[in-house]
């Protein structure tokens, strides 16, 4: 898929544009909570899908689902994997 600077989608009936500058600003205004089962790894760092996604585009956790974060984030061009254990948002992915 190639990568993109902004999608637009609907979400909780909401039409957004989600920029690739939301998603860098929101991980970078204060900390995030552990990473649980879906991460997306920015700037070499693993972070909790859902609670970026939220804080990059304002709509609650609540009001969409993992697959629609996950598919925007995607289309940005941010890595986007499962996690076999709970992690510190922010960790460093380890070098293989």
């Amino acid at each position: 898929m190639r990568e993109t600077e902004y999608v637009e989608l609907v979400v909780a009936g909401e039409k957004i544009r989600l920029r690739k500058a939301d998603v860098l600003d929101a991980v970078r205004d204060g900390p995030l909570g552990a990473v649980r089962q879906h991460a997306v790894e920015i700037e070499q760092r693993l972070y909790p899908v859902k609670e970026v996604f939220a804080r990059a585009t304002g709509i609650d956790v609540l009001d969409f689902n993992t697959t629609q974060a996950r598919a925007a984030l995607r289309r940005l061009g941010f890595e986007v994997r499962t996690v076999s254990r709970t992690a510190t948002s922010g960790e460093r992915e380890p070098v293989s």
